[in-house]
């Protein structure tokens, strides 16, 4: 449960709800403009999928949305947040070049009920971002008639959030070029934090914990589905012995055939059950694995904040060093050390004979190079101030869009579990009602069997009496 102080991130709710995936064509399409704004002449054919939207945000215009949306303006929608809120957890999409578009199965039931299901859960964790869902284009997604229209308009500048009181902004990023930014992610990607943040460390200890209880839950989803196949079999086989039997037995041919019925029916709803269940279950749990990588890739990012703060640091100290060094090589008389400007090692002696090959004055180079210190000191110590007011600033992002997962994941388990709760309540008690009407059927006297009619006794004739 979120407390107060979580609970006044949110200024309203946004419910959004996937519906109605229909197979269309700029033919079928461009018959009604109002039913499907967005989708009408452009490609050949593609699924379309309702979005129904309810809210009580104060900025949207009206409380109750409905437009229909193709798998590219998700697309859109989600490029559109990664470039307008870079320090958030942009949910994933769906991986577009999957076995379904190889084999040319895209448009098969199960492959769009599979579709829609993830469709819906990245809608359900946009709208349920205290940030995200206050994005414009976000709103322009479920409200404007002419989506198409905006996409072409939207010039790629960031497009912001509407107002809010707990809308935290981050200071702008300073810009490098592409040469300096290639050199920070190489050596980005092989440094390591010398002090890490001890909150951070747990967030992704706890992490990889649930990767890894993810996983687990996977393999266990697909070892069940195994076993349950082979106790359909078991159903099927033993049903058909039932069959089988009933051939045997004339005089118990209709009960035999009825249990036999019974058991394929149940052999059938076992297999129907545990495949539905079991298939929208690992499409929740391969969604909530892609949704963590996400969120690790955001804590990389603050990584990468506390490395450019400890990389500047080291500049800074470095720098100083050589400054109290220079400073320290002269006295009254001038340089006391001769041959030391240029420092010490190898670079230094080979930089020292250059300059007595040249004639250069070692006190007039200190002096230079001392002033060119004082420069650099200057610059590196703004420097370091910035990417310290980054990296606290990005901590506390960092901190608060690991509550906002956490609420969510809580969420989806829940949904989870309520899901696999549902899902074996039907089976049972559509299993439950196959037995009763089989004991039912067994046990009313109109299907007594014939051998039971052959022993009932002969009325009296007249002879008799």
């Amino acid at each position: 449960m979120a407390t107060d102080e979580e609970s006044s991130l949110w200024l309203g709710e946004l419910r959004v709800q996937i519906f109605d995936p229909r197979k269309e064509s700029p033919s079928t399409s461009s018959g009604d403009a109002s039913d499907t704004p967005s989708t009408a002449g452009r490609s050949q054919t593609f699924v379309s999928y309702g979005v129904r939207a309810e809210t009580s945000l104060p900025h949207f215009s009206r409380s109750y949305m409905v437009t229909r949306k193709r798998f590219q303006d998700f697309v859109f929608l989600r490029n559109a947040l990664v470039k307008d809120f870079p320090a958030c957890t942009i949910p994933p999409l769906p991986d577009k070049h999957r076995i379904g578009y190889l084999t040319g199965d895209r448009f098969s039931p199960e492959f769009i009920q599979r579709r829609s299901m993830e469709l819906q859960l990245f809608l359900e964790r946009v709208c349920r971002h205290p940030t995200l869902q206050r994005a414009k284009i976000v709103q322009q997604f479920l409200e404007s008639s002419e989506w198409h229209i905006d996409m072409h308009s939207y010039s790629g500048q960031s497009m912001g959030v509407s107002a809010g009181p707990h809308v935290q902004a981050l200071p702008p990023p300073a810009h490098h070029g592409l040469l300096e930014s290639m050199g920070d992610v190489f050596i980005n990607a092989f440094a390591r934090v010398r002090r890490p943040d001890p909150k951070f460390v747990a967030v992704r200890s706890e992490l990889e914990e649930q990767e890894d209880r993810n996983l687990q839950l996977e393999r266990v989803l697909l070892r069940n589905r195994t076993h349950v196949s082979d106790l359909s079999t078991d159903y099927h086989d033993m049903g058909h012995a039932f069959e089988q039997l009933a051939v045997l037995e004339s005089g118990m041919a209709g009960g035999l055939q009825r249990v036999g019925a019974a058991m394929k029916s149940m052999a059938e709803l076992e297999t129907r059950f545990t495949s539905q269940v079991t298939d929208d279950l690992l499409t929740l749990v391969h969604a909530k694995q892609a949704f963590m990588q996400s969120h690790k890739a955001l804590l990389k990012q603050r990584d990468a904040k506390q490395l450019d703060f400890e990389g500047l640091t080291d500049y800074l100290h470095t720098a100083v060093t050589e400054r109290e060094r220079l400073t320290g090589l002269s006295d009254a008389e001038g340089i006391s050390e001769p041959g030391a400007v240029r420092g010490t090692g190898l670079r230094g002696y080979v930089r020292s004979t250059m300059d007595r090959m040249w004639g250069v004055d070692e006190e007039q180079a200190r002096i230079e190079r001392l002033q060119r210190l004082d420069g650099r000191i200057s610059e590196l110590q703004e420097a370091v101030q910035t990417a310290h007011t980054h990296a606290q600033a990005f901590n506390e992002h960092a901190e608060l869009e690991h509550r906002v997962f956490e609420l969510g994941r809580q969420h989806e388990d829940h949904q989870m579990l309520r899901l696999y709760v549902e899902g074996q309540v039907a089976l049972q008690e559509q299993g439950l009602a196959l037995w009763d009407e089989l004991l039912k059927s067994l046990e009313t006297p109109s299907h007594a069997t014939d051998s039971d009619r052959s022993v009932e006794p002969a009325p009296p004739t007249s002879a008799s009496v």
